[in-house]
């Protein structure tokens, strides 16, 4: 499949957010995780591509510096989030495996 340049395709502010679903048909995307992972290259190589879950979520391109601060935070939350869920379960297999 040839490349697109997602971010050719979405709008500015988080009120005009294209739902994932829609952007990966309109794009040709096998399936919203391929979409994601082409997101994913593109935000790699320097693309500001938000996302939000609100309002059915989707993708979009900052239109405001606060917008892109929102997104921060948002996705900081999440990493802390996940480094507290990861550090349970490594506690956890170390009590199974022995070491605690």
């Amino acid at each position: 499949m040839k490349r697109v340049k997602i971010s050719n395709f979405l709008p500015r502010g988080g009120e005009n957010a294209v739902p994932s679903q829609y952007l990966a048909d309109l794009l040709g995307f096998s399936s919203v995780r391929e979409l994601q992972k082409e997101i994913e290259r593109e935000r790699n190589a320097g693309a500001v591509i938000l996302s939000t879950c609100t309002n059915g979520g989707g993708y979009y391109l900052p239109d405001s510096p606060e917008e892109i601060r929102r997104f921060i935070r948002t996705l900081s939350a999440r990493a802390r989030n996940t480094e507290k869920s990861m550090q349970s379960a490594k506690a956890e297999l170390e009590r199974l495996e022995g070491g605690g």
